[in-house]
């Protein structure tokens, strides 16, 4: 839709049908066009009055063609897992370089544009090419009341699914090793959540620790199964609200010793940008500490290898 793909006619073309015209202006626009309506939601295509007679024969095939689909448990209704990202303008910054590395353990994904006024849609598109994406782009940003965000971020990545949803940042990737065990994880059907520790990476090859920057002696929840029983709470706060509800820790839990890359305060620039972000959003330290907040100008700040 957003590549300006529409049913209205093409007026030099003389096709009978809409759909004929959405196809041209597909192809002609590079997009390749797959149809599925047999093999998991029958269709039956309603093209002249006289069809509607066929309707009963096809409702029957319906059933038993639905019969011969598996029914399981909720327990193990479904090892998908469904990337979940809010974004904006991610263009030039670490996007590209985090989707290469998550593409090999997604199934699909659902994205919240923050009103970008860049290219990040673009990348989106290029480098998740072949999967299942849903993009909701906010015509004005959210971010100043970051819980609505979020439970807007929740109730995407959530309706309609009951397979596991991974929650990342544009600047967030997990170390190699995530990969050996993502299966084990999701192919389980006693623990509904993995909590990670994240590492504010000062650059590319050293994180910060010392008083106000501790978030890696912390577990965070990064991948959450979707549970229909689950009914969220949030932490009503408009900025550091947690990107999943408060109450998230219901789910039955776990602990991983794999690590997550956050390279959010790598750079110079991005570290001011932030810090003036936060004194605009809380400039009295309402929901965030005063002291870290100062702290990020800091010009001699204790790193360590990672």
């Amino acid at each position: 839709m957003l590549a300006g793909i529409h049913f209205s006619k093409i007026k030099n073309l003389s096709f009978w049908g809409e759909d004929r015209h959405f196809c041209v202006r597909a192809v002609a626009l590079g997009l390749d066009l797959h149809v599925d309506t047999h093999t998991h939601l029958p269709a039956y295509h309603i093209y002249r009055s006289s069809d509607l007679t066929g309707i009963p024969a096809f409702k029957e095939k319906c059933q038993y063609a639905y019969s011969e689909l598996p029914i399981y448990p909720e327990k193990a209704e479904s090892h998908q897992i469904r990337l979940s990202m809010i974004v904006k303008n991610e263009e030039g910054r670490y996007l590209q370089t985090m989707l290469k590395k998550v593409k090999p353990f997604i199934d699909e994904a659902v994205i919240i544009d923050d009103a970008s006024t860049d290219q990040t849609i673009s990348i989106f598109l290029q480098e998740l090419k072949g999967m299942p994406i849903k993009l909701v782009k906010n015509a004005s940003s959210q971010f100043a009341n970051e819980v609505e965000l979020r439970k807007q971020q929740w109730l995407e990545a959530t309706n309609g699914f009951l397979g596991w949803v991974l929650n990342l940042d544009a600047d967030e990737w997990f170390e190699e090793s995530f990969i050996d065990y993502i299966d084990d994880f999701v192919k389980q059907d006693t623990i509904d959540l993995y909590c990670f520790r994240l590492y504010d990476m000062w650059d590319e090859d050293h994180y910060r620790e010392d008083e106000y920057w501790q978030a890696h002696f912390l577990y965070r929840p990064f991948l959450a199964r979707v549970r229909s029983t689950f009914q969220p709470v949030w932490k009503e706060t408009p900025q550091h609200c947690g990107r999943f509800p408060e109450n998230i820790f219901q789910l039955t839990h776990s602990l991983s010793t794999i690590r997550v890359k956050h390279l959010g305060w790598a750079k110079e620039k991005d570290r001011l940008e932030k810090y003036e972000r936060y004194k605009l959003l809380d400039p009295n330290s309402l929901y965030g500490n005063e002291k870290q907040y100062e702290s990020i100008l800091d010009k001699n700040p204790r790193l360590k290898q990672w």
